[in-house]
């Protein structure tokens, strides 16, 4: 079993704001960047022992890209 997280950034920004994990390359669930999560405090340690997750894909806007709050 090989546990992997990729980044999530918010749409259409390069800020990530979550992170995906997987299972053997099987998406588990999206955990949240909140210190209170379970989820995320295990990413943590994932991190602290010395992985990294994998990069957020690159933000995509157009001219149809609707603008934020619309």
């Amino acid at each position: 079993m090989t546990i992997t997280y990729k980044l999530n950034n918010a749409w259409g920004t390069e800020t990530p704001i979550s992170v995906n994990k997987f299972n053997d390359s099987v998406f588990v669930h999206s955990i949240p960047f909140d210190p209170a999560n379970t989820d995320y405090q295990q990413y943590l340690a994932w991190v602290a022992a010395g992985n990294t997750p994998e990069a957020a894909d690159a933000a995509t806007v157009t001219a149809d890209t609707p603008a934020t709050g619309a």
